[in-house]
């Protein structure tokens, strides 16, 4: 059984799914909260709502976007990931608050050297983005590549973190 909360941030509504066994999904911000509820029955049959049970992280999440340097130490619910996406994921932990790293140095962390396509493919399957920070991980040749929710996303939460100034 999953339990859910939408949260409203100072760029839009969130959302958080969580398990008995922890945090299951982000969703990071839409403009109206009925986005956020039809993008959580894409992936779920059941859900209930659980304002108070997950207030917790909605109050983490509002002070990351409001530029405070967050750890979130939840417990996650990785059920269904690969071992491939769960070494990647573990390595994207490991990149610090404010700095970026290659999708190459992500794949060499996990002794995949040449699979820097493979390493994106997993980080775009990260359902818990922000607190497995996908948004960190860039081109080598310091584009920013890709990300789930969109460029424009990645781009504020590199700002908010102080990892680009433009």
């Amino acid at each position: 059984m999953y339990k859910y909360s939408i949260f409203e941030t100072k760029y839009g509504n969130m959302g958080a799914v969580a398990s008995e066994k922890g945090l299951h999904m982000i969703i990071l911000p839409k403009k109206k909260p009925e986005e956020v509820k039809k993008e959580l029955e894409q992936y779920y049959t059941e859900l209930i709502r659980d304002e108070e049970g997950l207030k917790g992280i909605g109050g983490r999440m509002r002070e990351y976007l409001d530029g405070k340097k967050v750890k979130f130490r939840e417990k996650m619910d990785l059920a269904g990931a690969t071992d491939f996406e769960l070494k990647v994921w573990d390595a994207t932990l490991g990149i610090p608050y404010g700095e970026t790293r290659s999708y190459a140095w992500v794949a060499k962390q996990i002794g995949e050297g040449k699979g820097v396509r493979a390493v994106g493919g997993a980080l775009g399957r990260n359902r818990l983005p922000i607190i497995i920070p996908c948004h960190r991980v860039v081109s080598k040749e310091g584009d920013l590549g890709g990300f789930s929710a969109g460029i424009e996303m990645k781009v504020l939460l590199l700002k908010i973190e102080g990892a680009l100034l433009c």
